[in-house]
């Protein structure tokens, strides 16, 4: 069946969705609430200068809400205009938490009180959502309740395009087998859904469990849902297109882009091959998931391209976009702008606008990844001249990392929608959250959410209430602590996580963290992971906050072991004391190194105790929450097959390898993705450690004899196969009190912090 969606026509029954919204998360407020369309953009509001946009009226996004003898009245622009206003009264009328990792269920008061009404506003129509690689590092093994809750999550905080890969396995399937590829074949190319992500982007193929035609359709019929309900909400649904990657049997080697030691074919432009496969995953898209005409296609991404020769990536564009509107004539490509700064020099100004010269303006949204970090606008003519997003990634890889810098990020969006409204930044139409992954840092996807829309309170007016309502509690301690949290961790310049050491790769005799991968530049060729990581070890600000941070923690305690809170205090407490601990660790780690130096092994020995010590109590600390169990990852990939037994033990490989080895032994992406969940810490972090310091300390027993570093490499790479191997199973509910736990992490990280930074006085500085 075709499905071709558009969004409703401006009536009361485009709110439907939002009133089901409240249904689902706030039920007693169901029958106390009313919607209305509000009427046309205010007259008075026009553009000024920038091009294609003097003169013009400048639209906005805008709801206004109010409490009125006990119900509820939002007047909206929007669907999405509707839900955020809805947020707004969660927020302010009922105190509720709205963050990701939230309760889904809103108590409502018996009465209601009167609220004037207030207006909210963005000139920022488009808002974007998700990374394609999201659907890998956090969303591969999600089921509909999950699913359920983000899409409710997505319309709270205004999201008009959500990008969906699920679904889109049998699509490709689907694809090869009309090419006259066997199934078996064809599944293995595609495989599973950890890795669809970088099948779907071309760079990688037959990597992961091949589905069976059970498991493609029952996520076929998950992205339906998924795609439905978003619909449902107003939302326009974007899809995958076709960039040209097809099996190297059908195509040959001639057009090949090489990524992480996967090396991947490409049909050449003229080729009829090109078109018809095109066609094909446009028809069975549109069959099974419908469409919204706005399709996502990434034909290089980190790869170099085949060719340098701009009117050959001029051919190459107009090939994917002319398949594109072929099958859609309303079609409109959405391209990351990442190319263009991981690959900066090779993407040079005449390359870029070769490119993008045979697409069509209105046709084709640039998205300026990194703006956060590394924006591209601002030496790039606003983003060549095209329509464009700015976005937040922030998160890469999942790996753990609590930081943001808030006030940037505020002046940011403030900056944005001045610009928005004035035309100064080119062809900008929105903003997008493209982070590789959605598990931590709450506070700064919920302040971003938030400044898109104006008026935005004072940055530390909205923390304070921010936390009130994240918490469930006023306690002036909890906003003390924030204090420290805010000045640190979320201070100025923190748009990059500090790597944790507990997750580094031991690789020499040397300490391992100059190979821990961020993310951000393109990587050089270097024995064992390579490194695009700033200097952690040299990091003083870094290492000066961990006495205040846990200074910070333990004067939350007493709050915690009341019960008098919500779930997120519990959960930020421990994220707070693994931070801590983990970098503690740093001191044991270097004494080992300058114990192996000396060829002392007693004392390298008894530090190796102390980071074991370390470890095991972060682990400890991880147990206590439901989110962070190796388990729960493992349990929810196996669920995706079924009763095949065989299929969920590949599936399981397939979770361990993304958050240990990634790919392949010789590929660069070793941890990029690891995680502090219990289970992985002690069974393969610590199992590494441990073959490390055995290693350092026989050499250091043993002076005569040469350290045999193929040895250790060796031994690491077995025990790292071994662990993604085993189906041995791993708890799946939380153990542990999680006061405790963090108390005792915190007394073994106090005993080395003076040691990492002797000068701060262990009740930390003045937070200002």
């Amino acid at each position: 069946m075709s499905r071709d969606h558009t969004v409703p026509s401006p009536a009361a029954s485009c709110f439907d969705g939002v009133r089901e919204l409240v249904r689902r998360r706030a039920p007693g407020l169901a029958e106390r609430v009313q919607f209305h369309l509000a009427p046309a953009p205010r007259p008075d509001r026009a553009g000024s200068s920038g091009p294609g946009r003097a003169g013009a009226e400048v639209e906005t996004d805008h709801v206004t809400v109010g409490v009125s003898g006990g119900e509820l009245r939002v007047e909206a622009s929007s669907p999405s205009a509707a839900a955020v206003g809805l947020a707004r009264a969660f927020e302010d009328v009922l105190g509720a938490d709205l963050s990701w990792d939230a309760a889904p269920h809103i108590d409502v008061p018996a009465s209601l009180r009167d609220r004037a009404p207030q207006r909210v506003e963005t000139p920022l129509q488009i808002r974007y959502h998700l990374n394609p690689v999201t659907f890998g590092y956090t969303m591969a093994f999600w089921d509909w309740e999950r699913w359920e809750q983000h899409i409710d999550w997505m319309a709270l905080h205004g999201v008009t395009h959500p990008l969906n890969l699920v679904g889109h396995d049998l699509v490709l399937v689907r694809m090869l087998r009309d090419l006259g590829v066997e199934r078996e074949a064809a599944a293995r190319f595609v495989g599973g859904p950890a890795f669809l992500p970088w099948t779907t982007m071309g760079i990688t193929h037959d990597l992961g469990a091949a589905l069976t035609d059970e498991a493609l359709e029952a996520r076929a019929e998950l992205g339906r849902r998924i795609a439905e309900r978003e619909r449902e909400l107003g939302m326009t649904v974007v899809l995958p297109g076709f960039g040209g990657q097809l099996p190297a049997e059908l195509v040959g080697t001639e057009r090949m882009i090489d990524w992480q030691g996967w090396h991947n074919a490409l049909a050449a432009p003229g080729d009829p091959l090109f078109a018809e496969a095109a066609a094909s995953l446009h028809r069975h898209q549109r069959q099974l998931l419908g469409t919204d005409h706005h399709y996502a296609v990434d034909p290089y991404i980190e790869s170099l391209p085949p060719t340098t020769s701009p009117q050959q990536l001029a051919e190459h564009a107009e090939a994917i976009f002319t398949a594109m509107r072929d099958a859609d004539p309303q079609a409109v490509w959405i391209l990351q702008g990442w190319p263009f700064h991981y690959r900066a020099a090779y993407w040079t100004e005449e390359r870029v606008h070769s490119l993008l010269s045979r697409v069509p303006e209105d046709r084709l949204i640039l998205l300026d990844l990194w703006g956060e970090h590394a924006p591209m606008w601002h030496r790039t003519a606003a983003m060549y001249g095209r329509r464009w997003l700015w976005c937040l990634a922030h998160t890469f890889g999942g790996r753990f990392g609590l930081f943001g810098d808030l006030a940037a990020l505020d002046d940011d969006l403030r900056g944005l929608r001045t610009a928005a409204e004035a035309g100064t930044r080119g062809r900008l139409e929105g903003f997008g959250i493209t982070s590789e992954a959605l598990d931590d840092n709450a506070v700064v996807y919920e302040l971003a959410t938030r400044a898109l829309w104006s008026p935005m309170p004072p940055r530390e007016r909205w923390l304070e209430e921010h936390i009130i309502r994240r918490y469930g509690t006023a306690a002036p301690e909890v906003q003390q602590a924030w204090q420290v949290i805010a000045h640190t961790l979320y201070g100025p310049g923190r748009t990059r996580s500090t790597p944790s050491p507990l997750i580094a790769r031991p690789w020499t005799r040397g300490l391992p963290f100059a190979s821990q991968r961020l993310a951000g530049e393109a990587l050089p060729d270097a024995d064992g992971p390579p490194s695009a990581n700033i200097d952690a070890e040299n990091d003083a600000e870094m290492l000066g906050a961990l006495a205040p941070l846990a200074h910070a923690v333990r004067s939350l305690l007493p709050v915690l072991r009341s019960g008098e809170h919500r779930d997120a205090l519990a959960r930020d407490l421990a994220q707070l004391a693994i931070h801590v601990g983990a970098q503690s660790a740093r001191a044991p780690l270097r004494a080992i190194v300058a114990a192996a130096a000396e060829a002392d092994g007693e004392r390298l020995r008894a530090e190796a105790s102390t980071l074991e010590a370390l470890l095991r109590a972060v682990d400890a600390v991880a147990a206590t929450r439901p989110d962070m169990l190796v388990g729960r990852w493992i349990a929810d990939a196996r669920a995706g097959a079924g009763t095949d037994e065989r299929l969920a033990d590949a599936l399981e490989r397939d979770a361990r390898s993304l958050i240990s080895v990634w790919g392949t032994q010789d590929s660069g992406l070793h941890d990029y993705s690891a995680r502090h969940w219990s289970g992985s810490l002690t069974d393969l972090h610590l199992a590494r450690w441990r073959a490390w310091t055995d290693w350092l300390a026989r050499t250091a027993e043993e002076p005569s004899t040469p350290p045999d570093l193929e040895q250790l490499h060796a031994q690491i790479r077995g025990i790292e196969e071994d662990w993604r191997d085993s189906t041995a199973p791993y708890p799946t509910t939380p153990r542990g009190e999680p006061a405790a736990a963090i108390s005792q992490l915190l007394d073994l990280a106090d005993r080395e912090l003076p040691r990492l930074a002797p000068a701060v006085r262990q009740n930390g500085p003045d937070p200002a």
